[in-house]
């Protein structure tokens, strides 16, 4: 259809200039050349790797420069703008998401075996600047949400490796990498920028996570390892700030003269006392390879705990100090690689199997009937309840002919002594006792394009008791086409539905949204 479409206007151009006319196989010619011709050209374009990258690493020869230019775009389908706490909730705009990120990775060796590096990042989101809206003023809260202004946000990793047969050590700003499943179940090391909302994912996860100062320390001993942490700085979740795009539509502001949230308290960096510590050791053993975890670390997110009363006319107000808790996390992952033979259809099936599990002891909760016994006057409570959680998830990836993949993931997140008072705390089910995500990946490349041309859809449907049973469903739907090594697009369709309006993607049924990624790297 496309070489028919191509035809017809050379043809009609050739027409309109007076010009005789082409055979057929000579138009297709001409045609293939030229795409032949774009074809190589874009296989070599790399302008900063070849007039900035190559000429600093012939200068330096022990400095390694790498880097990327992304743009990512997100385009609401049907912005409404009735939303939220009685409609008072502004969807008034069409861009979710306007990004723009420079990343320049630089690595120099003083000497075999020692390492520096620095990973610093620019973005900038226009989405705040390029359309007319009220509904979006994130930025006015924190500027860090159009664009990194700060140092934290633009020196993003910064540390000096040594590392030896016997031994590996980081010391500096960075970020550990524990977990493979999509929704982090062993990966707690890191905060996570989470501005995104529901459309955060594991294809996010490098670029979101927030690095923390820390001394990393790896032992290799035969077929197993010891890493140790010692992490100095705590970074904790940021979640969605009120005025931006994924900001959930479920907030009802607090009324005037209601309760106080004073500013909340973060452990201050540089006391040992504040300091967090985890370790994990690994074992390979054939096809399998298995792990343990344990990790001393802070919540990654404040919990508001009463810090007092205050009479307000015949009523009582609330004074609440948000505060991050000490947590014990205890964790196994594990990996088998085997062949399924002779599967109905298919064949023999490559497949890999993955766990991840995760249980936290007192995690606290708020609790809603403790903050009503507070405001009738219950000096013995500070509103909020420790409870254990537990969360897993076991995947199951096979590769089918055609070079298909796919993947199937249970996710479970449940809270044990769960009553419906309870807020959500860290690896609980999300507003329920449990929760259940079974997610589905389904990834095909199309050989007519020499697998530059890729499909894949996922699919997350949320379950949960005893609460909300049905919590909504979001897919996926991603095309990439690899222009080139340096050059790849992505077409990208988000949907969101079903469930009731307060459930985990329920809430987001106007956010459905369709979006373009390029993604330059040199």
């Amino acid at each position: 259809m496309r070489k028919v479409l191509h035809l017809y206007l050379s043809m009609t151009l050739i027409s309109l200039a007076g010009l005789p006319p082409i055979a057929f196989a000579d138009v297709s010619d001409i045609f293939s050349n030229v795409v032949s011709d774009f074809d190589r050209t874009m296989a070599t374009f790399n302008p900063v790797g070849e007039y900035f990258r190559e000429p600093l690493e012939r200068a330096l020869p022990d400095l390694s420069v790498q880097g990327r230019i992304k743009q990512w775009t997100d385009i609401l389908i049907n912005p409404d703008k009735q939303l939220g706490y009685g409609g008072k909730g502004l969807q008034d705009y069409r861009f979710a998401q306007l990004q723009n990120l420079l990343e320049l990775k630089t690595s120099y060796a003083i000497f075999p075996g020692l390492d520096f590096k620095a990973v610093t990042h620019a973005m900038y989101d226009g989405a705040y600047d390029w359309q007319q809206s009220k509904g979006l003023y994130a930025n006015r809260i924190n500027e860090t949400a159009e664009r990194y202004n700060t140092t934290d946000r633009i020196m993003r990793e910064l540390y000096v490796s040594y590392r030896t047969a016997k031994y590996d050590v980081i010391v500096g700003k960075q970020q550990v990498i524990w977990g493979k499943m999509d929704g982090q179940f062993i990966d707690i090391i890191n905060g996570m920028d989470r501005r995104e909302g529901p459309q955060l994912e594991t294809e996010d996860y490098e670029l979101r996570r927030l690095p923390a100062w820390m001394i990393n320390t790896t032992l290799h001993f035969g077929d197993s390892s010891l890493q140790l942490l010692d992490i100095i700085s705590h970074e904790q979740d940021q979640q969605s700030l009120p005025g931006s795009p994924w900001y959930s539509p479920l907030y009802t502001p607090s009324a005037p003269g209601g309760d106080v949230t004073l500013p909340w308290r973060r452990p201050h960096t540089g006391n040992l006392d504040n300091q967090e510590f985890a370790m994990r050791f690994d074992r390979a053993a054939g096809a399998m390879t298995y792990g343990f975890i344990y990790a001393y670390l802070w919540d990654k997110n404040p919990v508001d705990r009463i810090i007092g009363t205050e009479g307000q006319g015949a009523a009582t107000r609330l004074l609440f100090q948000p505060q991050v808790n000490r947590l014990n996390h205890f964790g196994v992952t594990a990996d088998y690689s085997t062949t399924l033979p002779d599967v109905p259809l298919v064949g023999a099936v490559p497949t890999v199997f993955r766990l991840e599990a995760l249980y936290t002891l007192g995690v606290r909760f708020t609790d809603s009937n403790l903050q009503a016994a507070a405001r009738a006057g219950d000096a013995g409570t500070d509103g909020t309840v420790r409870h254990d959680t537990f969360r897993a998830a076991i995947a199951a990836e096979f590769g089918l002919p055609g070079n298909t993949t796919f993947i199937m993931q249970p996710s479970l997140y449940y809270t044990f002594g769960w009553n419906p008072a309870l807020s959500y705390g860290f690896g609980g089910g999300i507003e329920n006792q449990w929760t259940l995500i079974p997610v589905f990946y389904l990834s095909h490349p199309f050989a007519f394009t020499r697998d530059r041309l890729t499909v894949n859809y996922t699919l997350y449907p949320v379950f949960g008791g005893p609460e909300i049973t049905w919590q909504g469903v979001k897919s996926k739907l991603r095309i990439s086409y690899k222009i080139s090594q340096f050059l790849t697009t992505d077409l990208v369709y988000n949907s969101y539905g079903g469930g009731p309006d307060s459930g985990l993607y329920g809430q987001y049924k106007k956010w459905d949204n369709v979006g373009w990624e390029i993604n330059y790297a040199f």
